[in-house]
């Protein structure tokens, strides 16, 4: 595709453009074209219906500006992302994963957790002295694939609220949020609010601590974040080569200009289910089979509990970690998703098989069904998004819901380019 070049001319005017879309798009909505397309339908014909070959010429500048128009919108998301992959694609894989490794290694247990721990502690205790206060290291930094400006994410649980699911926020949790943040602002030599994320599902402080000096998120309300933790943490331990493809497709990710619609969080959850596709990571929903359901953890309706086990208790192998088997499940990874029907399919890493959209929910378990009998149709998965991302333990919650299909078309164009790099290489 590179080396295919698209020249635009204008039949009607006589006017060449080479490949310039930006004066192609000025001439196609210019005064004088518009004037000489209207002339010719008045010449042709007295009726309001365009002869044929005016409707032609009329479609053809449509599709022009629109074409023009999304060629725009995906240089104005990208910015130039494609320099930046090749870049990275012709690293040193092994020694750039391994650099990688070694920072992310450091940042899961560094003794600055403990400080922002205990300092939040002594915030937060005066404020809620009858309350039981438990702090979660959750995120990235957690599971192992942390980077130096990564944010250090925090559940505080205050009153043991652990096994409450909330949608959206209740006057319980606000009254926390506003609480906290105000006592933040009273202490500005330890901590900095940086935002405040207020009207989202689960709200969150951000903010930066001077002691550690290090980036915090705070949140009131993300127990299933924990969960969600753990089993990625538990995938990373059972299948390593999973973590380094993230380690990797998390600075693809930034590279690509990808993390503002698809955050970080999704584009683990699309390694995990192309790895349970390749049959050598196990389902959710088998980890989940033979619990015992009177002793698991719920929060809410959603079952918190799974079971660790061995790739031998699955029957899979566990793939070794070299520069071949690194470049190949990269290749596999782009390989599928550049394939993937994203307007057909789900990526579900809770059955961790192909899964149509229309038959996601008639696979759910009962839990889910359950659910959504008394749910408010506004907190159900949305399935009708450019792509659908399903969380493996919150059944009803949909990763991604910024992402336009623009979006989408601009992501696989760079899964096709870091093929096209790939092979060259």
């Amino acid at each position: 595709m590179v080396g295919i070049e698209r020249n635009y001319r204008c039949s009607r005017c006589k006017i060449d453009f080479r490949q310039s879309t930006e004066r192609a798009a000025e001439h196609v909505t210019s005064p004088g074209h518009i004037k000489k397309m209207g002339s010719k339908c008045e010449i042709q014909s007295e009726s309001p219906i365009m002869s044929p070959t005016n409707y032609d010429l009329a479609k053809c500048s449509k599709e022009t500006t629109k074409h023009v128009a999304r060629q725009d919108q995906i240089q104005q998301l990208s910015n130039h992302p494609s320099l930046n992959i090749e870049d990275l694609l012709n690293k040193d894989l092994i020694k750039f994963i391994a650099d990688q490794l070694l920072i992310a290694d450091e940042l899961k247990s560094i003794p600055e957790y403990e400080v922002i721990e205990s300092q939040l502690f002594d915030l937060v205790k005066p404020l809620f002295p009858k309350q039981t206060l438990r702090v979660y290291r959750i995120g990235s930094r957690i599971t192992g694939i942390g980077e130096r400006d990564s944010n250090f994410d925090i559940f505080l649980d205050i009153g043991d609220t652990f096994e409450v699911f909330e949608n959206q926020p209740s006057p319980y949790i606000m009254n926390k949020f506003k609480k906290v943040s105000k006592a933040m602002r009273m202490v500005p030599y330890i901590w900095k609010i940086e935002g405040k994320v207020e009207r989202a599902r689960v709200p969150v402080i951000k903010a930066y601590n001077f002691s550690a000096r290090i980036k915090c998120e705070i949140s009131f309300s993300n127990s299933l974040a924990v969960i969600n933790t753990k089993l990625i943490e538990h995938f990373f331990d059972i299948q390593p080569i999973a973590r380094h493809i993230c380690l990797f497709l998390k600075n693809w990710w930034r590279c690509a200009r990808l993390t503002p619609c698809y955050p970080t969080y999704s584009m683990v959850l699309m390694v995990t289910y192309f790895l349970q596709i390749k049959e050598i990571l196990p389902s959710v929903e088998f980890l989940q089979k033979s619990i015992d359901l009177k002793k698991a953890i719920f929060i809410g309706p959603w079952l918190a509990t799974f079971g660790f086990c061995a790739l031998s208790d699955v029957n899979k192998d566990k793939v070794s970690v070299t520069a071949t088997s690194i470049q190949m499940y990269l290749r596999l990874f782009f390989e599928f998703y550049s394939q993937f029907d994203f307007e057909a399919y789900a990526v579900c890493p809770y059955l961790g098989k192909l899964v149509k959209i229309e038959d996601l929910e008639k696979e759910m378990p009962t839990r889910y069904h359950c659910y959504v009998k008394i749910a408010r149709s506004d907190r159900m998965i949305n399935l009708r998004t450019p792509l659908v991302v399903q969380d493996p333990i919150q059944l009803q919650r949909n990763i991604i819901t910024n992402v336009k299909k623009i979006h989408l078309q601009a992501f696989i164009e760079y899964i096709r380019l870091s093929l096209s790099t790939m092979s060259e290489g």
